[in-house]
This record gives C-alpha cells, sequence and structure tokens, in this order.
C-alpha cells in the first residue's frame, strides 16, 4: 500500500490557519489509514455536522434571513445585530457579529470535500471487505458531490444552460494534496459535471455494494437519490428528476403523518418544547441530517425572527402545519419551533432530506412536463398526512383537483406554494428563489425598505472574505 501523507488543502488550510499563518506551517498532524474501517472513520470526520450537542457547524443559516419567509419587524438588535445584516441585503452577507466573525459554510464544506478526496485516492488499498471498500468509496463520492452542490448554489450563479459553461463557480479540488500555487474558480458546467459524474458513480458503488447502514448522519442510497433528484431539478433535467425520485421512494415512502391530531389541539395545546422534533432519529421520512442549530440565537430568543404574513397566509384551514411548525410568543407575532423539543441543543442538526422532498420534487418536475394529474396526486399524498382528519374525510377537502387547477401555470404555482409550506426554515426557499428566476424581494425594519431587485447580484452570495485576503487568483462576485 502506498504511503499516505493527508495534508489539508490550499482552502481548507486558509479556513483554519490564523490571519497571519495561513501557509507558513506544515500540519503536525499526519494520518496513515490503512485498514477500511480507518477509512470509514476518517469519512465520517469530514461530515459537516456537529459533533456534539454542544457545538456550532456553521453552514448556510443566513440564507433563511434573506428569503420572504422571514419577518424582522420585532428585532432587538440588543439581542445581536447578525439578524439584521442579511435581511437588508447587504453587498457582502458577512459581518462581525456572526459566528466566529465570517461564513464558516465554505471552510466546512471544503473541509469534507477534502476529507472524501483522501477516500476516494486511497481506499482502493485499504485491507478490509471489497464490498465495504466499495460501498466507502461510492459514499465519499455523494459526499463530495452534497458538499460542491452546496458551494455552487451558495457563491455561484445558478444553473442556466445558456451560460454555465462561461459563469464562474467554485474552485474543483479533487485530490488532498497541497500546491503552492493559488486556486481560481472552474466554471459552473465544470462543477456540475463533476458533480453528476460523482453521483452516477457513487450511488453505483453503493447501491451494488450496500451495506445497510442505518444511521441518520450518514449519506445512504435512499438520501443519494433524493441529492440526485435534487440536483437534477436545479438543472432543469425533469425526467432524471422524476427517475431518482421514483427510486427514492420506492425504498422508503414514509411521510410524517400529523392528521391524528386536531385543529382544536393543535391551536390551543401545542407550544414550544411540544410534540416530536421534525428531524427525529426515530421518523421514518428522515432520510440523512447534517449541520447544526444556529437558528436557535435568532429564532428562539426575544426580539428575533418572525414568520412573514405572506408565508402564514398560505396555510389553509384545517392544515396543522402552521401550528406545528409555528407559535404566537407575545407580541411578536408568530414565531417557528420547527426544530423541536430540544431547540436550545446548539449541536441539533436541523437540514437534512426527508422523503417529503421527494414528491415535492417529483410533483415539480411532472408540473413543468405538461402532468398536472401526477403532480397534484404526489402534493395530495403529502397533504392527507399534514391535514386534520376530519378536513380530510370531508369530501376530500385536501384534495387538489384538475378542475380547480386547470392551466401549467396553475398546477406550477400550487407546487410551489406547496413546497414552500412543507418545506420552510429548512434552507430550501433561498435555493428556490434564486431557481425561479431571482424575483425582486423587499424586507422592512424599523419603517425602512430594503430591496433586492429582479435578478439582483446579490442573490450570488460574494466569496468569504478571508479567502480572497489570502488568494489572490481568487475572482470577486461582481456588484
Amino acid at each position: 500500500m502506498k504511503s499516505i501523507y493527508i495534508k489539508f488543502s490550499f482552502l481548507v488550510l486558509l479556513a483554519f490557519s490564523s490571519c497571519d499563518k495561513a501557509l507558513e506551517e506544515e500540519p503536525q498532524n499526519k494520518l496513515k489509514p490503512e485498514t477500511i474501517n480507518d477509512y470509514v472513520e476518517l469519512l465520517n470526520y469530514g461530515y459537516p455536522t456537529t459533533k456534539d450537542y454542544g457545538t456550532i457547524v456553521g453552514l448556510d443559516y443566513y440564507v433563511e434571513m434573506m428569503t420572504d419567509d422571514q419577518d424582522i419587524r420585532y428585532l432587538n438588535t440588543d439581542r445581536g445585530e447578525y439578524p439584521l445584516h442579511p435581511f437588508t441585503f447587504e453587498n457582502t452577507h458577512e459581518h462581525s457579529s456572526m459566528f466566529n466573525g465570517y461564513d464558516q459554510a465554505w471552510k466546512n464544506l471544503y473541509k469534507a470535500i477534502y476529507y472524501a478526496n483522501v477516500v476516494v485516492d486511497n481506499v482502493d488499498e485499504a485491507k478490509g471487505n471489497a464490498s465495504e471498500i466499495a460501498y466507502t468509496k461510492g459514499e465519499a463520492m455523494v459526499l463530495r458531490a452534497f458538499s460542491y452542490f452546496k458551494l455552487i448554489n451558495l457563491y455561484a450563479a445558478p444553473y442556466n444552460e445558456n451560460t454555465a459553461s462561461t459563469d464562474l463557480g467554485v474552485p474543483l479540488k479533487l485530490d488532498p494534496t497541497v500546491q503552492s500555487e493559488s486556486y481560481s474558480r472552474n466554471t459552473v458546467q465544470e462543477v456540475y459535471d463533476q458533480i453528476n459524474l460523482d453521483l452516477k458513480l457513487g450511488l453505483e458503488l453503493m447501491t451494488n455494494n450496500d451495506q445497510r447502514v442505518t444511521s441518520k448522519f450518514k449519506l445512504t442510497p435512499v438520501s443519494a437519490n433524493i441529492l440526485a433528484s435534487r440536483v437534477s431539478l436545479y438543472q432543469k433535467k425533469y425526467d432524471d428528476v422524476i427517475s431518482y425520485a421514483d427510486k427514492t421512494i420506492n425504498l422508503n415512502s414514509n411521510l410524517f403523518d400529523l392528521s391524528n391530531n386536531t385543529m382544536e389541539f393543535a391551536k390551543t395545546r401545542w407550544g414550544y418544547g411540544q410534540g416530536v422534533h421534525y428531524f427525529n432519529d426515530a421518523n421514518n421520512n428522515v432520510l440523512f441530517k447534517y449541520g447544526s442549530n444556529e437558528m436557535y440565537y435568532y429564532v428562539h430568543i426575544p426580539g428575533a425572527l418572525a414568520i412573514s404574513d405572506n408565508l402564514i397566509s398560505l396555510y389553509e384551514p384545517g392544515d396543522l402545519r402552521l401550528y406545528y411548525f409555528t407559535y404566537i410568543k407575545g407580541s411578536l407575532g408568530r414565531v417557528y419551533f420547527k426544530f423541536r423539543p430540544f431547540p436550545n441543543r446548539l449541536g441539533e442538526p436541523i437540514r437534512g432530506f426527508r422523503v417529503e422532498e421527494a414528491f415535492l420534487n417529483r410533483a415539480e418536475a411532472y408540473a413543468i412536463l405538461g402532468q398536472p394529474e401526477e403532480a397534484l396526486a404526489d402534493l395530495n399524498t403529502i397533504r392527507k398526512t399534514k391535514f386534520d382528519a376530519s378536513y380530510v374525510l370531508e369530501s376530500d377537502y385536501y384534495k387538489y383537483s384538475t378542475s380547480t387547477y386547470d392551466t401549467q401555470e396553475k398546477v406550477i404555482q400550487v407546487v410551489r406554494d406547496e413546497r414552500r409550506r412543507e418545506l420552510f426554515g429548512e434552507f430550501h426557499r433561498w435555493y428556490d428563489l434564486r431557481r425561479y428566476g431571482m424575483p425582486e424581494l423587499t424586507h422592512i425594519y424599523d419603517n425602512k425598505s430594503y430591496t433586492l431587485s429582479e435578478n439582483d447580484p446579490r442573490y450570488i452570495l460574494q466569496i468569504p472574505q478571508i479567502e480572497l485576503d489570502y488568494n489572490p487568483s481568487m475572482q470577486r462576485n461582481p456588484r
């Protein structure tokens, strides 16, 4: 077996080093994995998620504050200035009052890529079961695809087939070695080509060598299929969206069922800390979870974020989700506690993949391909589990039909609305707005209006300043 001398890549070193010692010191730790168990543990460390309930793994929490789902009218800046900053659409989303003072998503996602690269490059020579080796290599490829998918949708333009080959993406780093030269940005198309390749090869290896992993903190063939469905959706490859969603649903069709509750109970009895965590390990619809609960500071403290009136208005009578996801907090309007029962546990993962998304992805693809019956059937499957049972039994109240939604435009819009109702607070809305055409958004706070214009360049977040400072080849996003 070849000797492995592992160092952090340039991108990761920038993130972890002190400001004046970016590449001055050689890393002291040298890892020499030999067995497949070594590589499994190494890859586990690369996942961008907390290792204990007290740790924050900063990811893309700020994008939630920039959407039309959030209302900051009650913000008390004495409790922390940061929620106001992204809400006002400044030229950079970074601010000194962020966790650790800078955007950590770049660092943590490239850290995941680094560990994935180590495994992909070397695991074939590990000692151990051949099937487990192949599976672990596939898992590393899918983790790398996932990480690049997050990066490209934070710091680059939404995928556009006509411009992707020239639009600036993010740097592709596919080996674990340190090189002296700075890294420049690959194109959006190049990054998506790598994502698609990693998903294709990774899924094949994982599916053909399935280890029946049950941990919700690890990618599996089921969650890899839903990731592939999401990636296809963002690229407008709608036949692929349906194919991958089908595979997900065939493997796991469980939904989180609220329908055994009544509206009266929901309105009067649900409250802070009640009920089951929406990403609870025991929920069969949860396929993969990662990250941490950075939003706790901004949602659960007095004088913080609330739910916009626009979002609240989308919930219909009988829809239990409004009361399960949110509650009235004094004079602050509706605030959300979707991530209960332990929202104060900062390490509680509040991002992930759920089976509901597979139905929503497939419904959107059906709608755009001109198959309204199939699209509405997927929505109705979800809605049956989210409405008070008395509303479900009463003339199929919850159901959508083509007699009402009788044009393609209406079907597409109702799919988007259902997606917003079901997935709010899970960091989807910002990315959905980007791929919907980057519409104009207006936020109001303290009698001032802040507008993100249609196709505004600020829909593409600026590269973190720490990277720009230490990498002269890193192109800035235009402002």
